[in-house]
């Protein structure tokens, strides 16, 4: 099979300075909000070139980025390894020359020299989907299984719409329902990961698992906090536009719970999401946080972009935070918040620590004192179960076995007074 034929490009050669010989380029055009990370995609980029300088050692590559920000498109220059002329550039802007490339690239084919025949890029109508039950794949396939409200959430949709969207991808075989932990939630099935993978011009027969998941194990409520950060920043704050949000993502300096990306009133900003769920010490909650801190200053401070850094979990945890903080970057905003109370967070200011344990406190209180919407009645405990003692075992009535050694003392004191 030739090589060529797996990879999804698009062929754009550049006519030389002296209109004989040619540059081979070719395209590789993605989107900022596919659902995948920037060290994600910049692994595409890797897998992609290494097959395309086995086919065409001279060729050039053009990464094509639709991104609404600049940090993004930073970030994937940043994170591909170049093993052959690469250029990255935003939507809209082409190479002039073989002198854009990184390495810079060489003239290599004649003048009207035959297309190559390669893969076509992917897209949803070919087969039958639209973009949003796409991004639902998509979603799935890096989380592997997910319930409803959090893959509303990471797609920025409502719940009602996603339900109509997962009950089409099921009758599609492309995912199945599955019960996590508690509750019944959602699976991706095979078919709907070769898809997810078709849809992210992965080259056929590469393996991508390690890249494309989640990065670090979390438990259930660590994991469902994290994956509903999106829908909680939407809900708490005004003017704010998220492009995508992604868990447990790499980037230059750390792993964050949660990273979204986005603007507030108007600036790109990342919104950078730790949950502890206070099962460490104190001693190593401070050490762990006052490195991550650290991290998130140095990537503000490099890529001149400012970060909101909020510390979630149960109260104790967050005043404890609140003593590790090292002096705070003029880039970085810093914030604590009740993890039990949703869709509420305090307001940041740069440079400096805000909480609202208080108000969340006095918030809790209150929605604990109203009516339930529902008669508690109607839902009786369910009856406990008799704990059953079994009998106890009678004692055996069989002679039990003796070495002797218990007697040893009493023998040898009838021995001593024999021999006298």
């Amino acid at each position: 099979m030739d090589i060529l034929s797996s990879l999804a490009l698009e062929w754009k050669p550049i006519i030389a300075s002296n209109g004989k010989v040619i540059v081979d380029v070719f395209k590789c055009s993605l989107s900022a909000t596919d659902g995948l990370p920037p060290y994600a995609q910049a692994r595409i980029i890797d897998l992609i070139a290494n097959r395309l300088m086995k086919a065409r050692p001279r060729a050039c590559l053009w990464v094509s980025v639709d991104a609404p920000g600049r940090w993004y498109l930073h970030e994937m220059d940043r994170l591909v390894k170049r093993k052959m002329p690469i250029v990255i550039l935003p939507t809209g802007e082409t190479p002039k020359s073989n002198w854009d490339f990184t390495p810079h690239g060489f003239p290599s084919l004649v003048e009207n020299a035959p297309a190559p025949q390669i893969q076509s890029p992917f897209n949803p109508a070919d087969f039958g989907h639209n973009p949003n039950a796409i991004r639902v794949l998509r979603i799935l396939a890096r989380l592997g299984t997910a319930h409803k409200p959090e893959i509303a959430s990471l797609a920025g949709l409502s719940e009602t719409y996603i339900r109509k969207l997962l009950k089409k991808l099921q009758a599609a075989n492309l995912i199945e329902r599955k019960r996590i932990g508690k509750y019944e939630g959602w699976a991706i099935r095979n078919a709907g990961l070769k898809l997810a993978h078709r849809s992210w011009n992965i080259p056929k027969g590469a393996h991508f698992k390690k890249h494309r998941g989640e990065f670090r194990y979390a438990a259930e409520r660590h994991r469902r906090k994290s994956r509903m950060w999106r829908a909680w920043l939407e809900a708490a704050y005004h003017n704010i536009e998220l492009w995508d949000c992604w868990t447990e993502v790499p980037v230059k300096y750390g792993i964050p719970d949660a990273l979204a990306w986005g603007t507030h009133c108007g600036k790109e900003i990342l919104f950078w999401l730790e949950v502890d769920t206070g099962h460490s010490s104190t001693k190593t909650i401070e050490a762990n946080y006052r490195r991550r801190l650290l991290q998130a200053y140095d990537h503000a401070e490099e890529w001149k972009i400012p970060i909101v850094f909020c510390i979630m979990g149960q109260p104790w945890v967050v005043k404890r935070f609140a003593w590790c903080i090292p002096r705070i970057s003029p880039w970085v905003a810093v914030i604590g918040h009740d993890w039990r109370d949703f869709a509420r967070l305090p307001p940041y200011d740069f440079g400096r620590w805000r909480e609202d344990l208080s108000s969340s406190h006095h918030y809790l209180s209150v929605r604990s004192q109203e009516e339930l919407p529902f008669d508690p009645s109607r839902y009786p405990p369910k009856p406990k179960k008799e704990k059953i003692i079994p009998p106890k075992k009678p004692k055996s009535s069989k002679p039990r076995f003796s070495t002797g050694e218990e007697y040893e003392d009493n023998w040898s004191e009838d021995c001593s007074d024999g021999e006298e």
